[in-house]
């Protein structure tokens, strides 16, 4: 009991060992808030790439293949919740008073794509109705939309010409504030509700011919009923969703993507054998599949995809210069613990021949030491994951005041991916990041309560 007695007698009188625990606890602290912020990348990537491919991905090339059949029936399996067939083609779009954006082109179940929240809550106009989203023009939209293109081509229009509903990137439609990175949702309300022309779609279709298939220019028209936002600024920035029929008359079939999400708990490994399985059935039972060859497809998990590994390892290697360099600094507390103690014990060394001549043994000196060393760490690392935690939980909020303060945006959602800087505490690295700023301090510790242990009774009290 003496010993922790002393120890904590010497951390109260001897306050150069606050700065031992500032070090720790700014080691600890960094640790906690680049770790946090790394894994929470990592996480909001994979998250978003779920909400927008789903848990495993279905691609036959050039199968013919009713794909409405195809969703419903891979639907009835125990471990899928839903299957979406999605398009995809690269587009220009022309926006008015020579605005052109290349864009990507996605043909969508709009009933089934905003089942997930995500989608949904990044709508601006539609995410809070009470029915499900639609690509419906409204009466408005669609009387303009019928008077411009009578004026233009001078004869009336009919239903088949008028343009189709489309939801745009939030990206696509407008910049977001240079020193805020938000957008202006007011003016964009706006612009949508006094929209006056149709959008200009041209892309790379196919149309039949007395050759067969061949790839043609197509030139098709749109109007923006409502722009989405999700977070992640390269679907933002280029989307444009369209339905999936009118997409598939443009540009046809072959290239789409069967999407499916896993009901929770379902292993995507499982999951991939369960789509397998069910593709296997569905071939045997089509009409449209006799031949064996059209059978083979490709199922993967969506976090199994090169492309995704390569991202996610690129920034775990970064994450891991990150922990290299803040162990050297570390090595610096450690250092700093060391020459503070070191001072303590040439500053005790009559305390510690009394002790020794009162028959405390050299292991009872070196722990108290040591107790003192583990108290800096203590102290540091439960400071540092206070300090930690707190600022990770806040980041957005301080990285708004840095903004404010040096006039320019530090975290850009061009630049860094996504809209906000990811601000969940990584609780999973937090044990080992505490046990290491204690390791740190114990580590500095060890060299003087060694010292301390090897001083003689007879020495120490004769200069005192």
């Amino acid at each position: 009991m003496h010993k922790l007695f002393l120890c904590w007698r010497y951390l109260q009188k001897r306050r150069i060992a606050f700065f031992g625990i500032a070090a720790v606890s700014l080691c600890v602290a960094l640790l906690i808030g680049i770790t946090s912020l790394f894994q929470g990348f990592i996480d909001a990537y994979l998250f978003h790439v779920r909400q927008q491919q789903g848990d495993v991905v279905l691609q036959a090339d050039a199968r013919p293949i009713d794909y409405q059949a195809l969703t419903a029936h891979l639907e009835k399996l125990d471990g899928v919740q839903r299957a979406d067939a999605v398009l995809t083609s690269g587009a220009l779009l022309y926006m008015g008073r020579g605005d052109v954006r290349g864009v990507e082109l996605v043909g969508v179940d709009l009933e089934k794509l905003t089942q997930g929240d995500l989608f949904r809550r990044g709508l601006l106009l539609q995410g809070a109705q009470a029915g499900p989203p639609n690509f419906s023009l409204s009466p408005r939209a669609r009387q303009v939309a019928r008077d411009y293109l009578e004026e233009k081509y001078q004869r009336p229009i009919q239903p088949p010409e008028m343009p189709v509903g489309a939801i745009i990137g939030i990206g696509v439609l407008a910049e977001p504030d240079e020193l805020t990175d938000e957008y202006d949702r007011d003016a964009i309300t706006a612009r949508l509700e006094e929209q006056d022309e149709p959008f200009v779609i041209t892309t790379i279709g196919k149309t039949s011919g007395p050759s067969g298939v061949a790839p043609q220019t197509q030139i098709k028209s749109c109007w923006p009923v409502d722009v989405v936002q999700t977070g992640r600024h390269m679907s933002d920035s280029i989307s444009v969703f369209l339905p999936f029929d009118f997409l598939a008359q443009i540009i046809g079939k072959d290239n789409a993507l069967v999407q499916i999400v896993g009901g929770g708990g379902v292993d995507r490994r499982d999951l991939v054998e369960q789509v397998r399985a069910g593709w296997q059935t569905f071939a045997e039972q089509s009409p449209l599949l006799q031949d064996q060859d059209l059978w083979q497809v490709r199922v993967e998990a969506t976090l199994d995809n090169p492309d995704v590994q390569l991202i996610t390892g690129e920034i775990r290697k970064q994450l891991a210069m990150f922990h290299l360099m803040l162990g050297l600094i570390g090595l610096v507390a450690s250092l700093l613990v060391f020459v503070i103690l070191y001072m303590v014990v040439l500053n005790k060394r009559r305390d510690i021949g009394i002790m020794r001549s009162l028959g405390a043994s050299r292991s009872a000196v070196a722990a108290i030491f040591l107790g003192y060393g583990l108290g800096v760490g203590v102290a540091g690392s439960g400071l540092g994951l206070l300090l930690g935690a707190w600022a990770t939980r806040h980041i957005n909020d301080i990285e708004a005041l840095l903004t404010n303060i040096l006039g320019f945006k530090i975290w850009k959602s061009s630049v860094y991916m996504f809209q906000h800087i990811p601000n969940q505490v990584a609780w999973g690295a937090v044990g080992w990041i505490v046990l290491a700023g204690v390791a740190i301090a114990a580590l500095g510790a060890l060299w003087p309560a060694f010292r301390a242990a090897r001083l003689q009774p007879v020495e120490t009290l004769r200069f005192e």
